[in-house]
């Protein structure tokens, strides 16, 4: 586990979820096509991310057609 908590993608006890983006308008497309609710974005600049954007509760993106696909060839 990172020492830094702002580090963390989940914090259970704040119920918060942080993913790294190139800019803001990618938090607001995230809002827009998830669904989320977008309560912060935090400036990081850590390679090509400029900024976490922090989203109220768990937030997970949805498997790619890719990585369906390759359950099933598993099974």
């Amino acid at each position: 586990m990172p020492n830094n908590p702002n580090l963390l993608r989940y914090d259970p006890e704040k119920d918060k979820s942080r993913h790294g983006a190139a800019d803001e308008a990618c938090c607001y497309e995230m809002q827009r096509k998830y669904g989320w609710e977008l309560i912060d974005i935090e400036e990081i600049n850590i390679n090509s991310l400029e900024v976490d954007c922090v989203f109220q509760g768990k937030t997970e993106f949805p498997k790619s057609f890719y990585d369906t696909e390759r359950e099933d060839d598993d099974a």
